[in-house]
């Protein structure tokens, strides 16, 4: 019986220890906890999205260059003007 309860008990660590991702039938939805605070310079970003809205705080990831991804504040101006450049179609 002690058997059983040890391995519950890992589970429920290993599930609560990598807040960053959630999963939701199957597919990895990245949230955001907390925000970039300085400005991303546009040159450095290739692409954004907007983060689940079953995450706990909305966000907007900013994929560097280099492929990192950076959480971002939706309500910061400098994050509202590359959300308006990367929407804009390209001609």
């Amino acid at each position: 019986m002690k058997v059983p309860a040890a391995a519950l008990v890992a589970l429920l660590l290993m599930a609560t220890c990598s807040p960053s991702q959630a999963h939701l039938d199957g597919v990895p939805t990245t949230c955001c906890f907390s925000y970039q605070q300085r400005p991303v310079p546009r040159s450095l970003v290739v692409s954004t999205y907007i983060t689940s809205s079953n995450c706990a705080q909305p966000g907007v990831i900013l994929v560097t260059k280099k492929k990192r991804e950076l959480c971002a504040d939706p309500q910061a101006p400098w994050v509202q003007a590359l959300l308006k450049h990367f929407q804009t179609p390209k001609n």
